[in-house]
């Protein structure tokens, strides 16, 4: 017998949907961060994201506004990997019995604000009970406005780049854990109160990007997704990773690397993408301008076999998997 936490999460995916058929209007099913549908000339986005309680979020550090907003960035993140708009979103909310609907009321509260900063509307869902504790599923239905940047496109020789500061989030988990009261409220926001990079995603899909992914499991793990569905080898350099001061000098109070939160952390929702050398400087400026967010080249793209190192080496750490026991 294969145990589930043998077999992790995304071995488990693809034993479950080997069997899967689709249809000719699914341009793009299982395997990216949203589906594609086409229909007529439009092609439409779906995606959808589980947020369970003491798995993603824990009453004692999180209110239940950041836990409605929480759920709704993760969802809407999804879209913006793909370079897309979200137009509505359905909420399905399964609590136990004796569960105070005042909390449930203020829940809902961040889910709908995260769905307003989103410009998305929501337009329903189902509520049901649990045994214990809360669960809350997200589905996004978004639109490309072109053709949806896929985790396939990578080239070797184009350049890898990432927005924002990756590591900040596990950091600020790392804090609320140890609870530490002192720590940089960047940090325990950025865990928080994640924002998706709608306006990012978009204008990177308009561009000349060949491969996009939203950073929810870590950064090597992520841009492996991208390294396997290309075929490509994928190398990041570490002296190019970026770091706030803030994430500095936490590390060294507390004795985390900051290294390893930015390579395995995850839940940043910061983007991480693909684009030709020759076309890089061009888009990196343009971005800088219009967004009041940093960009960096951490690494490169280069033939396979599929993979992601670190400077060079394999990196044994990967990011957070939901199935496999923790080492």
């Amino acid at each position: 017998m294969t145990r589930l936490d043998q077999l992790g999460e995304f071995g488990l995916i693809d034993l479950l949907t080997k069997n899967v058929s689709g249809n000719s209007s699914v341009l793009v099913g299982i395997g990216d961060d949203c589906a594609v549908v086409q229909e007529g000339k439009k092609q439409h986005l779906f995606t959808c994201d589980a947020f369970i309680e003491n798995i993603h979020f824990r009453r004692a550090w999180a209110s239940p506004e950041d836990i409605g907003r929480k759920a709704a960035a993760a969802a809407l993140s999804d879209i913006a990997a793909m370079g897309g708009i979200a137009r509505y979103m359905l909420v399905t909310l399964a609590c136990a019995r004796d569960t105070d609907v005042t909390y449930l009321e203020r829940i809902y509260t961040g889910l709908k604000a995260g769905s307003e900063e989103g410009r998305v509307a929501l337009i329903g869902g189902d509520t049901t009970a649990s045994c214990e504790g809360i669960m809350i599923s997200v589905t996004v239905i978004g639109k490309a406005l072109d053709n949806p940047v896929l985790r396939s496109g990578a080239r070797p020789g184009d350049v890898v780049a990432v927005t924002g500061y990756p590591g900040c989030a596990a950091l600020g988990l790392h804090a609320l854990e140890q609870g530490d009261g002192s720590a940089p409220e960047a940090l325990l926001h950025a865990h928080l109160r994640p924002r998706p990079k709608l306006m990012e995603g978009k204008f990177l899909g308009n561009g000349e990007v060949n491969a996009m992914i939203d950073l929810s499991d870590g950064l090597v793990q992520d841009l492996g997704h991208i390294a396997v569905r290309s075929n490509v080898s994928i190398d990041i350099e570490t002296e190019k990773l970026p770091f706030t001061p803030e994430q500095c000098a936490y590390a060294e109070k507390s004795g985390v690397s900051a290294l390893q939160a930015a390579l395995c952390g995850g839940e940043d929702y910061e983007l991480a993408f693909t684009v030709p050398p020759r076309q890089v400087a061009t888009l990196l400026a343009e971005f800088k301008l219009q967004f009041h967010l940093p960009v960096t080249v951490i690494g490169a793209v280069t033939e396979g076999p599929a993979r992601v190192t670190v400077d060079g080496l394999p990196c044994h750490h990967t990011g957070y998997n939901h199935f496999q026991t923790a080492k």
